[in-house]
């Protein structure tokens, strides 16, 4: 009995390191990431916080956050830019490239409008067991059709779902792109847009990039109504408090 209690507790820490390596937003075993959020001693009080070494790249007192939006662009993504464009933010918008692809016009829109772009991959896979040929194919074709579109290379990169794999951080490399993570994560994907906005007004702090969703994955069905409802009150409470911008300018900033 003894060694099936042992079995199952080493099975169970083992899945626990394995999660940290490749998908806990503040792991920086496999390559290093920006993680930018408030002071490590504050986030580690939070729950989901706790067990997570958080990379402090971004100043934590400059009064600054960045507001980032994923899988786009998509129908939720003119919605998005006009209300970001009515309170005077710039944002960065990580795009999947069979999405440009789709959507050229809103993407060469997010851009147009002095917004910045990251890679999202081509097609959204997750990167999970995925080979180093695999990975840079759909980092590589994503980079040619974002470049194609827009008129900018991206330099930012943000892996499907988080998760980070064995030969991800040479490619990116190799690509000029660095690795983007969060420090707020709005779970916009599933939880109603109320509780959305609350989740990201209680997490939000100096320096902190906050995670959000204007598209839907390729091949993927639903939409982001949640999304546009809570981001509404998201600008409502945080403007005037902190001041919006993109991450290579949130990550630049000065240390004090």
């Amino acid at each position: 009995m003894i060694w099936v209690v042992l079995l199952v507790v080493f099975l169970v820490g083992f899945g626990v390191l394995v999660w940290y390596v490749v998908a806990a937003p503040g792991s920086q075993v496999l390559g290093r990431s920006l993680v930018c959020g408030p002071p490590a001693e504050a986030l580690a009080r939070r729950p989901e916080a706790l067990g997570h070494r958080v990379a402090q790249d971004g100043p934590p007192n400059s009064g600054k956050i960045a507001l980032t939006f994923d899988d786009g662009p998509g129908e939720a993504t003119p919605i998005v830019l006009d209300m970001l464009k009515q309170a005077g933010i710039r944002a960065t918008f990580f795009l999947c490239g069979q999405n440009v692809e789709r959507y050229p016009d809103l993407a060469r829109r997010i851009t147009e409008e002095g917004h910045e772009i990251g890679n999202h991959t081509y097609s959204h896979p997750r990167l999970l067991g995925r080979t180093p040929g695999k990975i840079a194919f759909e980092i590589e074709r994503a980079q040619t059709i974002i470049a194609h579109h827009t008129g900018r290379k991206p330099t930012l990169f943000r892996p499907p779902y988080g998760l980070r794999w064995f030969g991800l951080f040479r490619i990116l490399e190799r690509n000029g792109l660095t690795s983007v993570m969060w420090s707020v994560n709005s779970l916009d994907w599933k939880l109603p847009a109320e509780q959305i906005a609350q989740r990201v007004i209680n997490g939000v702090g100096p320096g902190a990039i906050v995670l959000f969703h204007d598209g839907i994955p390729p091949r993927w069905r639903g939409d982001r109504k949640a999304t546009v409802e809570a981001l509404r009150a998201v600008l409502h409470a945080i403007l005037g408090r902190y001041q919006c911008v993109p991450v290579s300018e949130l990550v630049s900033e000065p240390r004090p």
